[in-house]
């Protein structure tokens, strides 16, 4: 990373708030002042009559007529969001108010003198979680906002902080960490945690080996402290509803939880403040001792993800072997061995509980809080990271594989893998399911049941990517078409395709490479017909379509 040239920049559209930063060559991140005080503007927005204000000006709006969390419309797949105003509950294009923030983002970043140019390496992050429709939302809405993403790419958030982690370690300390590194993020709308597998040296190659999500994290919080003020009002004979404004009560609340949420990271007490105007109302304080009991569920779940990416992580080992059977029985101790650091990212991270719970997972590991910039601003640090996201290896394809196939004098597509879905669900390794992969097969395929069809990757934005099969480059791999076609993403890298006439061969890719365009970076294949085939576990020569133990040699 030390050889590093070239300027990168990253943008952080968080649930709370957003950041920039740009690096130029070895020189640290630097975090633009987009902010009033602050280097972050706050993710919000709100109506002032027919206006549509955003950042510090919606802070000032009653709590009620704040559209807070918008990021999570995209997570939650909303097109509107439901808004109080002057006039009345009203719903608002969930797009139009996340256009309107990432634009006054790009204007505050041009206002610092670093406008937002396309000649400069653009990187948005987003959660873990997020499939391929969602990323490609985010990029057509900054498109919108007038955001050069047309050479950009997404990269997950947990990932970035890592990367920005390993960075900081090598030009600041000198250091050249090797291990396996887990980066535990946990912000105001989603939970992330990356497994990462850091091969040392100047220019760390990082491989993801897991990265999982969920959609509860800070707000989750804020909301159950301010359901159990509520409670305490209650108590006291007080019922929210029966107030003459209960919508800014709440509204109130929920603002009371978050300070609260912020000043208990230092402080053991804090008194909770409600205006006047909601009438004559009790005293209330809240404790640290009563956050970490609201957060307790919370981290409960928090650690059972750790575990999950965990286990997902050893089966993305090259020639791994282990059954779902075997990862099930794996418990703590077995799992958090193998891991060297832990980094805790994410404007949550910074509350003590979190630091004691995950820390107390992992004895032997180094547990850091910053990756040389505060918990929160990990993120757009990794995002503006130079050292060359060449060199970073994906966990699965960040790209479809389609089917293209002649109808007439007409091509047609048609996707049978989309770019980011996982290969499993979480559940799946709980509950007694004995294959874990991706499969797809000819019976879902809409097109003609004879003939052939060229096997193909498509970036998200649309384009044909080139790849490279046994040392040869290809525009796709042919295939014969029929009910019998299958394809199947193992998590090691392994890929196995039987054709329509029943004749299977196996490849092998050694990296899900970040691939933003044709000519940025290649999707590589090999033979694997040498290595073992799956495993021939009964559940899996039960399948109709299991491969025979001698293949036919691909022609």
């Amino acid at each position: 990373m030390a050889q590093t040239t070239g300027r990168a920049v990253g943008v952080d559209f968080g649930t709370s708030t957003s950041l920039v930063a740009e690096r130029m060559g070895v020189r640290p991140a630097e975090i633009l002042a987009l902010g009033s005080s602050t280097k972050w503007v706050p993710s919000l927005a709100g109506y002032r009559g027919e206006e549509l204000l955003v950042g510090e000006d919606a802070d000032d709006l009653l709590s009620h007529h704040v559209i807070r969390s918008i990021k999570r419309a995209i997570t939650e797949n909303l097109d509107v969001v439901m808004v109080a105003s002057h006039g009345g509950p009203r719903e608002v294009p969930a797009d139009d108010v996340i256009v309107a923030v990432l634009s006054e983002i790009g204007r505050r970043a041009a206002a610092e003198g670093r406008p937002l140019k396309a000649e400069k390496e653009l990187r948005l992050g987003c959660p873990a979680m997020w499939d391929g429709g969602q990323r490609q939302r985010l990029l057509d809405l900054a498109a919108r906002a007038g955001l050069p993403v047309d050479s950009s790419i997404l990269v997950d958030e947990p990932i970035a902080a890592g990367v920005a982690w390993v960075t900081h370690r090598f030009l600041f300390y000198g250091e050249r960490p090797e291990g396996r590194l887990l980066v535990f993020d946990m912000g105001g709308g989603t939970l992330d945690i990356a497994v990462l597998q850091v091969e040392g040296g100047e220019r760390p190659e990082i491989s993801v080996l897991s990265a999982l999500g969920v959609a509860r994290a800070g707000d989750a919080l804020d909301q159950a402290i301010a359901d159990e003020l509520a409670a305490d009002l209650g108590q006291q004979g007080v019922d929210i509803a029966d107030l003459s404004q209960p919508d800014e009560a709440r509204g109130h609340l929920l603002r009371e939880a978050r300070v609260a949420k912020m000043r208990l990271s230092l402080a053991h007490t804090h008194p909770i403040s409600l205006p006047h105007s909601l009438g004559k109302l009790p005293g209330l304080s809240y404790s640290r001792e009563q956050l970490e009991e609201a957060f307790r569920p919370q981290m409960d779940e928090a650690e059972q993800l750790v575990w999950a990416a965990l286990r997902a992580a050893l089966l993305t080992e090259r020639g791994s072997s282990r059954t779902p059977e075997e990862l099930r029985r794996l418990g703590p101790a077995d799992l958090a061995g193998s891991v060297k650091y832990v980094l805790l990212a994410g404007g949550m991270s910074q509350i003590p509980y979190v630091e004691r719970r995950i820390g107390a997972l992992f004895p032997r590991a180094q547990v850091f809080d910053h990756a040389g910039v505060a918990a929160e601003e990990a993120i757009v640090a990794g995002l503006a990271d130079t050292g060359g996201y060449e060199r970073l290896n994906l966990h699965r394809p960040g790209f479809d594989f389609i089917l293209e196939w002649q109808e007439g004098s007409r091509r047609k597509q048609h996707t049978i893998y989309s770019a980011y879905t996982p290969f499993y669900e979480r559940w799946k390794v709980l509950n007694g399911q004995s294959h874990l992969g991706y499969e797809w097969r000819g019976d879902r395929f809409p097109g003609p049941r004879d003939g052939a069809a060229v096997l193909r990757a498509r970036s998200t934005s649309g384009e044909l990517l080139g790849l490279e099969y046994n040392n040869e480059p290809k525009d796709g791999i042919n295939l014969r078409l029929g009910r019998k076609l299958m394809l199947k993403l193992y998590c090691d890298g392994r890929i196995l395709i039987r054709e329509g006439d029943g004749r299977t061969f196996l490849l092998r890719v050694d990296r899900w490479p970040v691939i933003r365009g044709r000519d940025y970076a290649q999707l590589v294949l090999k033979s694997a017909e040498d290595e073992a085939p799956p495993p021939s576990t009964a559940w899996y020569l039960e399948k109709e379509w299991a491969p025979p133990a001698q293949r036919a040699p691909r022609r």
